[in-house]
C-alpha cells in the first residue's frame, strides 16, 4: 500500500474526488506545483482553474485555456509574463488587480477579498448555473482522505462579496 506522504499532490486530489463522488471540480491555487500535475495528469477532472499570483508557465495551461482565469497584480515580472504569455491562452481570462504585485509572502485573498470573489464568481456563474448538469449534491461533513482534510458546508454563494 502506497503511504499519503508518497502520493503526488494530484493522486491525492484524485483520490479525494473519487471518494466524494465527483467527477470534476472548479480549482483555484496559487503554486504552479498545485495544480501543473493536475492539468497534466487528470486535465478531465478540472472544469475550471483559477489561478492567483504566483509563477505561471502558458505551455502547462493551453490545453485549459477556455476553462483558465488569472489573476495578477498590475505590476511586477510575473505580472508582465502573464501579460505577455496571454496571447498563447486563447479564451482565458486575465484580471489585474490595480496597484498591487503579487509577491511570494502576499496573501491576495486576504488583500484583495472583495476583487478576488467578485472575479471568481462572475468567471464561474456561467459554469454553476442551478440548470448545470454534473453538479453533486454533498451531505455536510468533514473527513480526511489521502492525506487531505476536507469539510463540506453549505454556504450563502454571495456572502464573500
Amino acid at each position: 500500500m502506497t503511504s499519503e506522504t508518497t502520493l503526488s499532490v494530484e493522486e491525492r486530489l484524485r483520490q479525494l474526488l473519487r471518494h466524494l463522488g465527483i467527477d470534476q471540480a472548479h480549482f483555484a491555487c496559487r503554486l504552479a506545483q498545485d495544480w501543473t500535475g493536475l492539468a497534466a495528469k487528470y486535465p478531465e477532472m478540472i472544469s475550471s482553474l483559477t489561478v492567483v499570483g504566483g509563477s505561471f508557465d502558458p505551455r502547462m495551461a493551453e490545453h485549459l485555456a477556455a476553462k483558465l482565469l488569472l489573476v495578477m497584480g498590475d505590476h511586477g515580472p510575473t505580472a508582465e509574463a502573464v501579460r505577455d504569455s496571454m496571447s498563447r491562452l486563447p479564451g482565458a481570462r486575465l484580471v489585474t488587480l490595480r496597484d498591487y504585485e503579487v509577491r511570494a509572502w502576499s496573501d491576495v485573498a486576504a488583500e484583495r477579498a472583495n476583487e478576488l470573489g467578485g472575479a471568481m464568481l462572475e468567471f464561474l456563474a456561467p459554469m454553476t448555473a442551478p440548470a448545470s448538469s454534473g453538479i453533486v449534491p454533498l451531505p455536510e461533513g468533514e473527513g480526511e482522505i489521502a492525506g487531505i482534510s476536507y469539510r463540506i458546508a453549505v454556504l450563502d454563494r454571495h456572502s464573500c462579496c
